[in-house]
């Protein structure tokens, strides 16, 4: 696809402003373990400003903003803040906000986040361990999604592949988006093949989507040869029209800045078809996120 013709929508981006919102894995105390490694030099302000100006090169158009704003109680400022930010700037497009689906005031909080035109739907961290996807609150939860007609962006990986295909078959009619590719822990062969299978399995569902993003934060040395095998599989498990290419900025950007990683992804897939492209870079994400 020519440059001209190249027009960019990132399904998975988040923004922070220390000041306005709590983040406390940013501003209290470093998450230990996290993925990334030492994120010391994102601990500061990433606002629209900065996104705008580090998509100019590949023509950002578009956006979808997924929750981070963990320290604060109620998750509806995030949203309310982020809607503010995008009838400023433009951007994000669509706002994937914390979820609290076990609690008791689920439903009131989703329509507090409804109130919020970008609003789309919520992301439910699984620290809770994979058990979450069958608990019986945490379907209730998903259940007002489905009455609502919102996504749920899932955080899930090959472990709960037997999980994730349940819940998509008890709730058919909810847009499940997969981050991450399935978050891929590891880079040894063993592994691969087994990511494989779970997501070849997972594919089979048509109400999941698939985001093709998040691979720097375990891929550290990252190369355009290592990251291809994992969205080139994905690509054929899920197809173009339900994948989608997201850069987990300004996370994976400790180990690539914006425009060298997406034109990286345009490395990757250089011999899809025009068509293929537009779908991989711009239709999927419009169409799973109604923007």
């Amino acid at each position: 696809m020519a440059q001209d013709d190249f027009a960019f929508v990132d399904a998975h981006h988040h923004l922070w402003d220390l000041k306005a919102l709590h983040y406390a894995w940013l501003s209290d105390q470093p998450f230990e373990g996290h993925p990334s490694g030492d994120y010391s030099a994102i601990m500061r302000n990433y606002v629209a400003q900065d996104l705008i100006e580090a998509g100019k090169p590949v023509n950002l158009v578009k956006s979808v903003h997924i929750e981070t704003a963990d320290g604060e109680t109620d998750p509806v400022r995030e949203t309310a803040w982020l809607q503010s930010v995008s009838e400023e700037f433009g951007l994000p497009n669509a706002i994937i906000a914390r979820g609290e689906l076990m609690d008791d005031a689920n439903e009131r909080q989703l329509d507090r986040h409804m109130e919020h035109a970008n609003f789309r739907g919520v992301r439910m961290l699984t620290f809770h361990g994979p058990d979450i996807l069958a608990d019986a609150a945490f379907l209730r939860g998903f259940d007002a999604l489905r009455k609502r007609d919102l996504i749920f962006d899932m955080d899930a990986d090959i472990a709960h592949t037997a999980k994730v295909l349940d819940l998509a078959a008890r709730f058919p009619d909810v847009r499940i988006i997969l981050g991450h590719c399935g978050f891929p822990k590891q880079r040894s062969v063993e592994y691969f093949h087994a990511w494989c299978k779970g997501m070849k399995a997972i594919a089979q569902a048509p109400n999941i989507a698939c985001k093709l993003s998040g691979l720097l934060m375990v891929d550290h040395d990252w190369t355009v040869g290592s990251i291809t095998p994992w969205i080139e599989q994905c690509i054929a498990f899920f197809g173009v029209e339900r994948c989608m290419f997201g850069t987990n900025w300004p996370l994976d950007g400790l180990y690539a800045d914006y425009a060298t990683l997406v034109n990286a992804y345009r490395e990757v897939v250089a011999d899809y078809s025009a068509d293929e492209q537009r779908a991989l870079f711009q239709r999927s994400a419009e169409h799973w996120y109604r923007i």
